[in-house]
């Protein structure tokens, strides 16, 4: 039960179900809220409870040291753990009136939310370092892949098909129907043989902390920092844009929610197939150029008249970012340690997700002073300043899988990949 496409179904049936929750708090009852007449500072208090979620690098040693004891495997006992309570949890929040709840009693509500959004963080976190032990150096790219559509598979159902399900059948039919999808990794979890891990081994806060005594590892959480630079400089000014061109709520969900998601997916596969065909090297200065491309699409936004076009102008570039993301996961792995394999990926992870948060801020504030246009010429041209940092900074060796290590010694490194054309590109 441990083949490739049985591994490859497990990850992508795991990323849906983690997100998935996760979606349904930052996307849908937003939504739903609004419609219910919460006003913005109400809806603001929403996002208190995706903290845990935010702080995944905390949990992560956790599951590496106290996962290490379990008898049912350091990931898959975390998971056999999180799963059925994620699940639980949904099925109860659909016997209440959740948005109700947050605006009349947001106390209550806002502690049952930061539990699911704490038991999703654990899994996600333990989902990162079954990950890295499941997929051998050349079957990442794939692994990544399904990763990232099962992601963008979960945003989909947890925000845009959530919200056209409560106007449809009601928050009880619809939170139901979406928690019946947490079924589906359970098999898979309980069917999966992780490898033994030694029990003796303990994991210190010191053996933690030496992922960042690494050799190169500071250049590289400074590539991993400035990579997202362009997308999220945008990401803002982009939904501002949306509302601006007089988009209903239900063309806005379309557009944002599940068209994207459905671009983010084969881009999520695009970025697996490159690395697979291309190496790492190559893949990494490929995708970059793609993402700058894609991204510059959106200046086509002031002639898109038509609503099929300007759907289209939104959700390529999606396509472009989730190829580059994918492609960056697979080499976060590549420097993750086997026997602190969620810790090593989560923090990583992190610096890519706090990153975020920071060029997304600084992208409104660019676009509230000199306007839209401005971070949408930006966004492609930071991206490819942000590859030419990368080619400064790092060289052949950072490409090469066998970076990654267990308890014993390096992983099996693939024929290096041939010299990159877009190497000396700045």
């Amino acid at each position: 039960m441990n083949s490739r496409g049985f591994r490859y179904a497990l990850l992508f049936a795991l990323a849906l179900t983690e997100v998935l929750p996760i979606a349904l708090l930052s996307q849908a009852l937003p939504v739903l809220l609004r419609r219910s007449g919460a006003t913005m500072q109400q809806i603001g208090f929403l996002f208190l409870a995706m903290l845990p979620w935010s702080l995944k690098a905390l949990w992560a040693p956790l599951i590496d040291r106290l996962g290490a004891r379990s008898t049912f495997g350091r990931y898959r006992g975390w998971l056999l753990f999180s799963h059925p309570l994620i699940l639980i949890t949904l099925v109860a929040g659909s016997f209440f009136d959740v948005p109700g709840l947050l605006l009349h009693h947001r106390a209550y509500a806002l502690a049952a939310l930061l539990w699911l959004t704490t038991v999703c963080a654990l899994a996600d976190a333990a989902s990162h370092g079954l990950a890295v032990s499941l997929l051998s150096a050349d079957e990442r790219g794939l692994g990544n892949g399904m990763q990232t559509a099962g992601l963008m598979a979960g945003q989909l159902v947890g925000g845009g098909l959530m919200v056209i399900l409560v106007g449809r059948l009601g928050w009880q039919p619809a939170l139901l129907i979406t928690s019946a999808l947490l079924l589906l990794p359970l098999p898979g979890i309980a069917l999966y043989k992780e490898r033994p891990v030694d029990p003796s081994r303990v994991i210190t806060p010191r053996e933690v902390l030496a992922l960042f005594r690494r050799p190169r590892m500071g250049r590289w959480l400074l590539v991993v920092a400035a990579m997202p630079i362009g997308a999220s400089l945008m990401t803002p000014a982009l939904e501002v844009m949306l509302v601006d061109r007089g988009l209903s709520l239900k063309e806005i969900g379309l557009a944002m929610g599940i068209l994207s998601s459905i671009a983010g997916a084969a881009g999520g596969i695009l970025g697996g197939l490159a690395v697979k065909r291309l190496g790492r090297e190559r893949a990494f200065y490929a995708l970059s150029v793609l993402c700058s491309l894609c991204l510059g699409l959106v200046l086509l936004n002031r002639v898109a008249v038509e609503r099929p076009f300007l759907y289209f102008v939104i959700s390529v570039p999606v396509v472009g970012v989730m190829a580059r993301a994918t492609m960056m996961h697979v080499l976060m792995m590549d420097r993750s340690r086997l026997h602190v394999a969620s810790t090593d990926f989560t923090i990583q992870y992190t610096v890519q997700h706090v990153s975020r948060l920071l060029w997304a801020s600084a992208g409104a504030f660019i676009a509230g002073h000199f306007g839209a246009t401005s971070v949408f010429v930006l966004a492609p041209v930071l991206t490819l300043a942000a590859m030419g940092l990368a080619s400064w900074l790092l060289d052949r060796a950072d490409f090469e899988p066998s970076l990654s290590l267990d308890e014993g010694g390096p992983a099996p490194a693939l024929e290096a990949a041939p010299a990159s054309p877009l190497k000396n590109v700045s």
